[in-house]
């Protein structure tokens, strides 16, 4: 009777703890940069793997930056994790806090606060709550708000943000010191250029176009990967075939990688984002030897020109 009783607790909680990061979902963010003219490319966010990190059931997440001209930037990893509607990120070998949705009204949500741009602010208090339905999903947005002061030149402005937080989506719309999905927000005057807000979340469920300048000046019927090139005009940007092969898989040996054009770059991570091996092959047809590597899941960057495909790898 004992061990019934505690599979009826647990479950729950396993279940309940993936709630905000399914696999497959997606998040873009507008990657803002200040040129003489509007420029704008979009940082992705997608979940790739459940994983164990300190013995707590999270995700890992590949981060994909392409640049307003179609420069593709190196990719990097995020892990996540949620337990009871607390939302955390994985940073210097720990789990941080970036959303409590057991919060009411007038509660602190007791986070990191960056006052770079400023002198000073305040903790974030929860200022009101209220209900959204999106695709016939009532979801809940905490409106959190923060009183910045600012001294010197400023001469002692004391200003105030408000942020809504989405269940399940995150922050709309904040500026950000680190990562776009990471919550930390810091305080800053007025609509800087280098704010970098959500242009989109995607899942199996729920789908979601934020209040990004991207959004609310070119309009909703844009593709969420839309490059702005005010240098040569707005454009789209290129939905590329992915014609690279990896196989077989899963493999205990040797892993052929073939593609149309020629391969550049081959990186292997771990399954904590870690990189482990950098190959070169300059060719379109090459063969990963694994047989050193442990058994376990890799993920392989391969990189063909200006195009560049992400894959799990098993090794048995």
């Amino acid at each position: 009777m004992k061990k019934f009783f505690f599979l009826i607790l647990v479950l729950p909680l396993m279940v309940q703890s993936q709630n905000w990061f399914p696999h497959g979902a997606t998040w873009f963010y507008t990657y803002q940069e200040q040129q003489m003219f509007p420029a704008e490319g979009y940082t992705k966010y997608t979940v790739i793997k459940d994983t164990i990190v300190d013995s707590r059931p999270s995700k890992l997440i590949i981060k994909e930056v392409v640049r307003y001209n179609g420069t593709i930037l190196p990719v990097n990893y995020l892990i996540v994790s949620e337990e009871n509607s607390r939302v955390y990120y994985y940073t210097n070998n720990t789990f941080k806090l970036m959303y409590d949705f057991t919060l009411n009204v007038g509660d602190t949500l007791p986070i990191d606060i960056s006052s770079n741009a400023c002198d000073s602010v305040s903790p974030l208090v929860i200022d009101s709550i209220k209900n959204i339905n999106i695709n016939g999903i009532n979801l809940r947005v905490q409106y959190v708000k923060g009183i910045y002061y600012y001294a010197g030149t400023w001469q002692g402005l004391v200003d105030s943000f408000t942020i809504p937080i989405i269940e399940k989506v995150g922050s709309d719309y904040f500026y950000s010191s680190t990562e776009n999905l990471i919550f930390n927000p810091v305080c800053a005057i007025g609509e800087a250029f280098v704010m970098n807000k959500l242009r989109c979340y995607n899942d199996s469920i729920i789908s979601y176009k934020g209040g990004s300048y991207y959004n609310l000046n070119l309009g909703y019927s844009y593709p969420c990967d839309t490059l702005i090139n005010g240098g040569v005009g707005i454009k789209e940007s290129s939905k590329k075939e992915n014609n690279i092969e990896a196989y077989p898989n899963p493999s205990s040996e040797f892993v052929t990688i073939k593609a149309v054009s020629t391969i550049n770059k081959i990186e292997v991570y771990n399954s904590y984002g870690k990189l482990l091996y950098i190959f070169q092959p300059e060719c379109s047809d090459f063969n990963v030897n694994i047989k050193s590597f442990p058994k376990g899941t890799y993920f392989f960057i391969i990189r063909c020109d200006n195009d560049f495909k992400h894959l799990n790898l098993i090794k048995i």
